[in-house]
């Protein structure tokens, strides 16, 4: 039996439209009776919504005129458009659509194999472009809806945040009713989840830091010489050389990386050691035999020392959350119970790229009914370099010898050409799957035609390969009315990219390129830093010249060009030339005289802030003063969007730091950062998705899970494809791996595997492309994979190395050619929260900073109580519901290592929040008690509102006589014994939100929705009616239509009350406080 409301075919009953019934008569009054009833629901919505802007649905007789113009605010003819409005029944049923489509129709015979498989494990391997995320998605869909799996018991499991984001909106797309609770996440997010859930069985706090990649690096510089404050050092010799300490520090950091992925703990290590020693006596050369047991017991030591100084710093890597979770499942056969019992299916998204670790993971999580499903292709395996091993292939047969084994080789994408190409090229990697398991993994793509499918371009020199290609693309843009975003420009190295950038921005095409790192290169992001490092070390000339060039100032070049030489003749910082120029010092021009006088002002004026304002408040005063803020905030094209979400990225790089700062200041980050970046932190661009038409130049990495009209493989020289073949430095000895080491045939074949990649992205044409000359004195060759692809060598052409294009690639690069920003599509999905809706009706300038821009804001005592309340009550009743019985002082323990001592304005202020926290708990925990456990317990929602996506949690969810009941919790103070609590819910959109979700996704609405405050453990609570239902579904497509339209302008709801508590209101420019200083004024009084 399912919850009400479901047919036997796992599909949930749409609720039928409300029609009138009767004689003419009897329609027309009961039309009139509704059009009344409607107009008056409009004024309550009005009354307790005032920002919400309706737009009436179509209906019977409406003309599309009259539906364009039905969009309305309160004060702008609302009531003479209920009489034109249909009864809010109708509108929500218009608003909630027809049921999704069913996803099993589109299906091939093989993949509705693979989606309707059984029990047990099963091995689907996919080749490219035929749709195994399409099956993943069919699958959970396919549980959930032939009720084999509650939603909440399925795990899928994949790579990145965005693969899992994706995959989530698929299947809450294809979900009845939206039916869709189950957990999509990557590997980390759910070793992240474990960690902090069962932070109290591993001995940690709850609260744990990752550390980045640059992070490690400098936990490791610190410690090179011991720790006088830990008392913990690193118990190095050999490998800390005297005359460059820093040497190893990358290569160990890599050593104890692999030696985590594989699954060799510090204990696995020294244990191997002793073992060498042990053996050293009697080896066949006791000398080198010794001198090895040396080095594996210095490294051993090293390993462990880590291990323990990270746990004494209360911080971790991404392999510790793997580690850990595996240590738990292994140690803990409780917490390995509740795990187990939680997912009854497990789903595996990208499967060759598994490391050891996460394999044995999957394994431990599965061990009891053994319902596990991955989805792999070994001929995509590209990412050994972060210990994807192929050997995972070989490890899932010899657990699971029952396995079913399904092969997926029916290409939707690609013409039959590409795909024979790609298959001649990828035969010559050895002991492929295709011959191990006995399978056919040639794939079968759409029919080739007339025109050129696949083919070698090769030039004389790198320049005239850019510039054909950028030409290329222009002719082939009209003469086969394609799309800029139709072509794609694929190189194995970012550095490549260059030249082809330079090319399509001489012919104005506008591009995108996506490669790895970069942030802190790109030109808007030097301008910041340059500014802060400006401020905080004064005498920096690099920083002051950056500033003093940029278009802010404008200081004339040759006279700048002066300035800087008579600075280094005197050893004088540049700044203190300006300082003279603007006194008038020097035969300099009235505009350099000018420039430097605002530059020095300026600096001044951020030297006196920047002893007052943190490093994040520091630079928004920059952009505002400077109107670069203006330009982000209400970004005209692609470019400056790029932009902006380039600049919000690194906002929070700067909030993150200053967690980890003494001070946030800017004096202080600045140090912080140059050293972030010595030890190799490169983040990447923000992830930016243009929805404008642009050529994407990318490198092969990221264009895994792409695909293009036509694509370029550009720079294909056997020099960089497959390269140069570079040895570990300190390689894991073999006793201890698991899988190969790398090897120069394994990177060869990785190479390999990345052309095949870049072969299978192009849906039309397929092109390598190289050239004889790239600098130098000697000449390239084109890859070896042309070849092999094309089942022919490439023709030889001698090598013009000329001088003209051996000086061209010194030349500026062009500016960049943009692209108009479109509003988002009306037949695009949007996703929004309660949260996103609450924001934006508060103010559209909120909702952009933080939802958008995403610039974050300090944790505030009012969070950190509320959110370690939260993070107690979820997990008291999360054991109750797994039939655990948690005393008090678990909810307390819990409670403790949530709390945060940040932000409070003394100890004695913190101590008090604190202790109310215990308090509060405690009358929650006595309310509890003898109390049935909660039917749901933080359960994930999402449900389709016409086309938007509306995603959230409920707290609770209780099973009652009545029906079922959904609880919100909150941690705000309300006058014990007042009218309050029950005022507050018949306000909030929250609860009504919350009932709707529940009636579209189990198809009950609940019985009642109550608000429950801890701090007096009072409740109010709502009956959700029809109106609530019509009222909420019209609130969020209202406000969504809003998003939609990149409204984001100031607008806030209660005036300079919003303004006063909004997080951003000391930073927005359009404040009502900011406007009243400037003497201009916001919205008519």
């Amino acid at each position: 039996m399912g919850p009400p409301g479901h047919r036997r075919d796992g599909l949930v009953r749409s609720r039928p439209r409300l029609r009138s019934q009767g004689s003419p008569g009897a329609r027309r009054a009961h039309a009139h009776r509704a059009r009344r009833a409607s107009c008056f629901r409009a004024r309550r919505l009005g009354r307790l919504f005032p920002q919400a802007r309706v737009r009436a649905p179509p209906h019977r007789g409406a003309s599309p005129a009259s539906v364009r113009g039905g969009t309305l605010s309160r004060t702008d003819g609302l009531f003479r458009l209920c009489a034109e409005t249909p009864p809010l029944s109708e509108q929500l049923s218009f608003l909630l659509g027809e049921e999704p489509p069913d996803i099993l129709r589109t299906l091939t015979d093989e993949q509705r194999r693979a989606v309707e498989h059984g029990e047990g494990p099963l091995l689907i391997v996919a080749g490219a472009g035929t749709g195994k995320t399409h099956v993943l998605t069919a699958r959970i869909v396919h549980l959930i809806t032939a009720k084999r799996a509650k939603p909440h018991e399925i795990l899928a499991v994949t790579f990145t945040e965005k693969a899992a984001a994706a995959m989530q909106a698929r299947v809450d797309l294809y979900t009845p009713m939206g039916l869709n609770d189950a957990v999509i996440t990557t590997f980390h997010g759910l070793g992240d989840q474990i960690v902090r859930e069962f932070a109290l069985e591993l001995g940690r706090s709850g609260e744990l830091r990752v550390l980045s990649q640059a992070e490690q690096t400098i936990l490791v510089r610190e410690h090179l010489y011991g720790c006088a404050q830990c008392g913990i050092g690193l118990p190095l010799r050999r490998y800390r050389p005297a005359g460059d300490p820093l040497q190893y520090v990358r290569a160990l950091l890599d050593l104890f990386g692999r030696a985590r992925d594989e699954d060799v703990s510090a204990e696995d290590y020294v244990e191997h050691a002793r073992a060498l020693r042990a053996a050293s006596g009697t080896a066949t050369d006791p000398a080198a035999a010794a001198d090895e047991a040396e080095s594996q017991e210095e490294l051993a030591a090293v390993y462990a020392a880590y291990t323990a100084l990270k746990e004494r710093h209360g911080v971790v890597d991404f392999g510790d959350q793997i580690a850990l979770s595996l240590r738990l499942l292994r140690e803990r056969p409780a917490a390995a119970r509740r795990l187990q019992n939680r997912y009854r299916y497990v789903l595996v998204d990208e499967f060759q790229d598994t490391n050891d670790s996460q394999f044995k993971l999957l394994r431990l999580l599965v061990d009891p009914h053994r319902n596990i499903t991955v989805v792999g292709d070994d001929d995509q395996s590209i990412f050994a370099w972060r210990g994807a091993t192929l050997a995972n292939f070989d490890a899932f047969g010899e657990a699971f010898p029952e396995r079913t084994v399904v092969t997926l080789v029916e290409n939707r994408r690609s013409r039959q050409g590409i795909l024979d190409a790609a298959y001649r090229l990828i035969q010559n990697n050895p002991d492929r799957l295709e011959a191990r398991l006995g399978i056919d993994k040639r794939l079968r793509g759409r029919p080739s035609g007339d025109d050129l499918e696949v083919d070698h371009l090769q030039f004389t020199s790198s320049a005239l390969e850019a510039e054909e290609l950028a030409e290329r693309i222009a002719r082939e843009r009209l003469a086969r009315r394609r799309r800029y975003g139709d072509f794609a420009i694929l190189v194995r190295n970012n550095a490549d990219a260059t030249p082809f950038l330079n090319a399509l921005a001489k012919r104005r095409i506008p591009t995108h390129f996506s490669g790895g790192g970069q942030l802190y290169e790109r030109d808007e992001i030097r301008l910041l830093i340059s500014f802060l490092s400006a401020v905080a070390l004064p005498t920096d000339s690099r920083h002051v010249y950056h500033l003093a060039v940029s278009s802010l100032y404008g200081f004339p070049p040759g006279e700048l060009a002066r300035a800087t030489e008579s600075g280094g003749r005197r050893q004088k910082p540049l700044r203190d030339v300006f300082e003279e120029i603007a006194r008038g010092e020097g035969s300099y021009g009235g505009a350099a005289r000018a420039a430097a006088q605002t530059l020095v002002a300026d600096l001044a004026y951020y030297e006196r802030r920047a002893a007052e304002l943190t490093t994040a408040e520091l630079l928004y005063d920059f952009l505002d003063r400077s109107k670069l803020l203006a330009r982000y905030l209400e970004p005209d094209s692609a470019l400056a969007e790029e932009q902006g979400q380039n600049v919000a990225k690194f906002f929070r790089l700067v909030h993150s730091a200053a967690r980890t700062l003494v001070t946030d200041h800017a004096s202080f980050f600045v140090p912080h950062l140059e050293l972030l970046r010595e030890a190799g932190d490169d983040p990447g661009a923000a992830d930016f998705e243009p929805a404008a038409d642009l050529v994407n130049v990318l490198s092969i990495h990221k264009a895994k899970g792409l695909e293009f009209a036509v694509v370029f493989l550009a720079a294909a020289t056997d020099e960089r494809l497959p390269g140069q073949f570079r040895a570990e430095s300190l390689p894991l000895p073999t006793a201890l791996a698991k899988s190969p080491g790398p090897s120069r045939d394994r990177h060869v074949a990785e190479e390999r595997r990345l052309a095949y990649v870049a072969m299978t992205r192009a849906k039309d044409a397929f092109f390598f492309t190289s050239a004889v000359d790239y600098g130098g004195t000697r000449a390239y060759r084109p890859s070896r994979f042309v070849g092999e692809a094309l089942g022919r060598q490439p023709e030889r052409i001698s090598a013009r190395l000329a001088a003209y294009d051996e000086i061209q690639r010194f030349q500026a690069p062009p500016e960049e050619a943009d692209a108009p920003l479109p509003a988002l599509s009306a037949d695009d999905v949007l996703t929004v929260s309660y949260s996103d809706i609450e924001d934006y009706r508060r103010c559209p300038l909120l909702y952009r900073f933080k939802h958008v821009l995403q610039i974050p804001v300090l944790p505030t005592p009012p969070m950190i109580y509320g959110l370690a309340l939260h993070e107690a009550v979820r997990d008291y009743l999360r054991r109750k519901r797994e039939g655990e019985t948690p005393t008090l002082e678990d909810l307390q323990a819990t409670f403790k290592a949530a709390w945060l001592a940040e932000g409070f304005i003394s100890p004695e202020h913190e101590s008090e929040r604190f202790t109310a926290g215990l308090e509060a708990l405690r009358r929650f925990h006595e309310q509890e008690r003898g109390m049935p456990a909660a039917d749901l317990v933080e359960q994930r929602f999402s449900f389709m509102l016409g086309r938007d996506r509306v995603v959230g949690r409920w707290d609770r969810v209780d099973r009652t006589p009545e029906g079922p009941a959904v609880v919100d919790y909150k941690s705000s103070a309300v006058d014990e014994g007042s009218d309050k609590p029950q005022r507050a819910a018949n306000q909030d959109l929250q609860l009504r939100l919350y009932a709707l979700a529940h009636e579209r996704m189990y198809g009950t609405r609940p019985a009642r929705a109550a608000l429950h405050f801890l701090e007096t453990g009072e409740r109010g609570s709502i009956t959700p009616s029809d109106d609530d239902m019509s009222l909420v579904a019209t609130v969020i497509t209202a406000t969504a239509s809003r998003i939609r339209a990149r409204e984001f302008g100031p607008a806030p709801a209660k005036g300079l009350r919003t303004c006063q508590q909004c997080p951003y209101h000391q930073i927005c420019p359009s404040s009502l406080t900011a406007r009243g200083v400037a003497g201009t004024q916001l919205i008519p009084a």
